[in-house]
C-alpha cells in the first residue's frame, strides 16, 4: 500500500458522500470516529505533549506499539483522526517518513471542516511527522 492510493480512497469516499449531501460527510467522520475509539490511545499517552492543541476538544496522538493511536471524545475529530491514523499505519515507516502536509490536500478535508477542526487536523499531521522523526526503521 503507498500513499497515493489511501489518499485518493479516502478523497473518492468524501467525493461520493458529498455528492449524496454534505451531512453524510459529518456522519461518515462520526462513525469513524467511533471505530477510532475502539482501540484508543492508551490513558497515559493522554498527556499534555499528544494533545492537539488547536482541537477545540481534546485529541491525544501518538506513536505506540509500532503505530499511530489517537483518542478523542469528539467524534467528528475522532474521524478525521481515524483518516490520518490508518493511512500513516497502512504505509511502510520507510514512506510515511517522507510524507508531507500538503500530501494531504488531495484528498480535500480541509473544504468539510470548520475553521478549527481543519487547524486541528494539520496540526495533528504535522504532530504525526515530528514523532516519526524519532522512530526508528
Amino acid at each position: 500500500m503507498n500513499i497515493n492510493t489511501k489518499l485518493t480512497e479516502y478523497k473518492n469516499n468524501i467525493d461520493t458522500l458529498k455528492a449524496v449531501e454534505s451531512l453524510e460527510v459529518y456522519r461518515w467522520l462520526i462513525s469513524l470516529g467511533e471505530k477510532l475509539n475502539l482501540d484508543p490511545l492508551s490513558k497515559e499517552k493522554r498527556i499534555d505533549k499528544n494533545k492537539i492543541k488547536s482541537c477545540q476538544f481534546d485529541l491525544y496522538v501518538d506513536y505506540e506499539g509500532g503505530r499511530f493511536k489517537a483518542w478523542s471524545k469528539a467524534l467528528v475529530s475522532a474521524g478525521y483522526a481515524y483518516i490520518l491514523i490508518d493511512i500513516f499505519n497502512s504505509i511502510g515507516l520507510v514512506e510515511a517518513k517522507k510524507i508531507t502536509v500538503s500530501d494531504f490536500k488531495k484528498i480535500k478535508m480541509d473544504e468539510l471542516l470548520t475553521m478549527s477542526r481543519k487547524t486541528g487536523f494539520y496540526e495533528m499531521i504535522e504532530i504525526m511527522i515530528g514523532k516519526l522523526k524519532n522512530v526508528s526503521n
